[in-house]
């Protein structure tokens, strides 16, 4: 039998389900058998009984299966105890089991001296599948974990955990092959290789960094220890479609920033912002420096908005979100730039990584003819020898094959320099900082959607608010009325004689004042419409539509059947009644929409002050983390060159000092 028969058996194995519970819930679901090797003893985990025969017929003859096969209709044999007392299952075994697996991780997870490792990689039976094995060990006690995953399987817990946690910095994975470098990887099985093995210690960086190194809510966070589950290693789906991460909206714009799986009904009002994908690094928006100008010119429209409706100060109007903080203006800025020229580096490091692969090509030919060269001259020197008794040649010969040697040792220094040292602690570590720095982006990003959204908000409040506007400055109807009253799509709109807003003039507002020369600019171009509203004021392309319910949406106009001769007074009155009646409809609807807006308002107004301050948070453990692991990083480069010089030095140091000597 070929020794590669059994190379997958661990797999197979794993992807047994009775690997995660009781064997024997597997093999005897139903109890009807039970294995000789079960213990009888009353106090075992397993309760095995005899069950009682049911009441015979007479006849204790037994009967061959022959014999029952033939008759088990017309004469039934007496029932026969089986010879192995049946199994009962316990129905709570398997919930137990489950129970403890999860309180063990838990456990683990919180003690700062587990271990996490990446112990092997494996590629599934007739497949291109790669999984990882990845072990909790805890090494005073040896307990320990293990569960198999794929890399989808990581992806989708960082994807998830982003979602999740939308104001914590997810530590990075490697990227997804392209379709490129999966064509060269089937050719170059070597390549392949080098990209598990990368790959290995990035899940372990990974999985570190979310236990150890980041919040401690992603250390207690369901769905990580669902990861380190086995229960979910052949279920993994069911724990995406699972809470948490199944109470998660499809748009995190519709949910609690700071808790996204937070139910409240009224996040789910909140106005959508054209364009948001959060699974996407990609920012088209403008900087936080030119939103933030943009939302202090709101700010002041808001207050200016507020004086003249009178509107009431708000309780929390202390703790409202005023403005963008510098320290987050600076940091976008900063990352912009740090990325930029982590970018180089990762250039630079990949060239230095093929030059020294290349010097070590160039090593290994050198000491490769060098030693041949030595073999050369001690063949010709033992043929000179027979002659002579001079010992020159075999001299050259040992000095050269000498230095052969040292170049050698020279090329396994660098050799295990790059592999171990330069690669693993310096060109992936600093691939994984601009990671995090590009990860940090994705969360201002976030921030940024969320003020749009805020805007968006007052400029729907400012709409409404209008909408109300044009309903309360109506005049009292009445039958000799001469009002032109149009009832549109927005509501009822009155218009003077000359359909102007002069009077808006008297507030000595600079914002209304040029908003209102714009007005004027507009309309000599012929591009202005007849409806005037704060939203269009307040720089709105579309304003907020709204339609009254089919059952109040009756209207009467006159090109509707006339009313008779001499009742025109009586028409006239009820026309009026008509429309004053869908006036108060409408306003009562309206007011109701307002006062939503209004409480959305509060409620984004407080979740900003509390994103704000959540992201200062944030960033600011982020610089503080990266100073050090900067430092280290250094440290460690530093130590690791000084390291293979002294080496190489070493070697040179010898081989002089066999040239002495001899």
């Amino acid at each position: 039998m070929d020794s590669n028969d059994h190379l997958f058996g661990d797999i197979e194995q794993d992807n047994n389900p009775s690997f995660y519970g009781n064997p024997s819930m597997i093999h005897d679901p139903y109890g009807n058998q039970r294995d000789d090797t079960i213990d009888d003893h009353p106090d075992s985990a397993n309760t095995f009984v005899n069950i009682p025969p049911p009441p015979s017929n007479g006849g204790h003859s037994s009967t061959t299966p022959s014999e029952f096969s033939d008759s088990i209709i017309s004469n039934p044999p007496p029932y026969q105890p089986s010879k192995h007392p049946q199994f009962i299952p316990q129905p709570n075994d398997l919930v137990n089991n489950t129970i403890d697996l999860s309180n063990k991780i838990k456990s683990l997870l919180n003690d700062p001296h587990v271990e996490i490792h990446i112990l092997s990689s494996e590629r599934l039976v007739n497949s291109s599948v790669i999984v990882y094995t990845v072990q909790l060990l805890l090494p005073k006690t040896k307990d320990s974990i293990i569960v198999k995953r794929r890399y989808s399987e990581f992806k989708s817990l960082r994807d998830n955990l982003n979602k999740l946690f939308p104001t914590i910095i997810i530590p990075p994975i490697p990227e997804k092959h392209s379709l490129l470098s999966y064509l060269i990887n089937s050719i170059n099985n070597s390549h392949e290789i080098d990209i598990i093995e990368m790959r290995k210690r990035y899940f372990k960086t990974f999985l570190t960094e979310v236990v150890f190194n980041s919040s401690e809510k992603l250390r207690n966070c369901l769905l990580l220890h669902k990861f380190f589950d086995p229960n979910y290693e052949l279920g993994w789906y069911n724990a995406l479609n699972e809470p948490p991460v199944s109470l998660i909206p499809n748009n995190l714009l519709l949910a609690n920033p700071l808790n996204t799986i937070d139910q409240n009904g009224l996040y789910s009002l909140l106005p959508l912002v054209n364009g948001f994908e959060f699974d996407s690094s990609i920012d088209n928006l403008s900087s936080l420096k030119k939103i933030n100008d943009d939302w202090k010119k709101l700010n002041d429209q808001i207050k200016l908005f507020e004086y003249k409706t009178k509107t009431p100060p708000s309780p929390t109007e202390s703790k409202s979100f005023i403005e963008i903080p510098q320290n987050l203006i600076q940091f976008e800025i900063k990352v912009h730039n740090i990325i930029k020229i982590l970018q180089d580096l990762n250039k630079i490091n990949a060239r230095s990584v093929k030059n020294y692969k290349i010097i070590i090509n160039n090593l290994i030919e050198l000491g490769g003819n060098l030693n041949n060269f030595s073999l050369q001259i001690f063949e010709s020197s033992s043929h000179i020898s027979s002659i002579t008794t001079s010992n020159d040649n075999n001299n050259l010969s040992l000095a050269i094959e000498k230095f052969g040697s040292t170049i050698d040792s020279n090329f396994l220094s660098i050799e295990n320099f790059i592999m171990n040292q330069l690669i693993p602690e310096w060109q992936e570590p600093i691939h994984q900082l601009t990671q995090h720095y590009i990860a940090s982006l994705n969360l201002i990003k976030f921030y940024k959607y969320k003020i749009i959204q805020f805007k968006i908000l007052y400029k729907l409040k400012f709409n409404k608010f209008q909408e109300i506007l044009n309903l309360t400055n109506m005049p009292s109807i009445s039958t000799d009325t001469t009002t032109n009253l149009n009832i549109n799509e927005n509501g009822p709109v009155m218009t003077d004689a000359n359909g102007n807003l002069d009077h808006l003039k008297d507030l000595q507002s600079p914002s209304l004042s040029n908003a209102l020369q714009r007005l004027e600019v507009r309309k000599k171009r012929g591009k202005l419409s007849n409806k005037k509203s704060w939203y269009g004021l307040f720089g709105g392309n579309k304003p907020y539509n709204f339609s009254l319910p089919p059952e109040s949406a009756t209207t009467t106009s006159s090109s509707q059947s006339s009313p008779p001769r001499g009742n025109n007074n009586s028409a006239d009155r009820s026309n009026a009644e008509t429309i004053n009646n869908q006036y108060k409809l409408k306003l009562n609807q309206i007011e109701k929409e307002l006062d939503k807006l209004n409480q959305l308002v509060i409620l984004c107004d407080q979740d900003m002050v509390n994103l704000t301050t959540e992201l200062t948070t944030t960033f600011t453990l982020f610089l503080k983390d990266l100073e050090a692991r900067w430092l280290k990083l250094m440290i460690n480069y530093i130590k690791n060159g000084k390291s293979l010089f002294q080496d190489n030095l070493a070697n040179w140091q010898e081989f002089k000092q066999f040239l002495v000597n001899n």
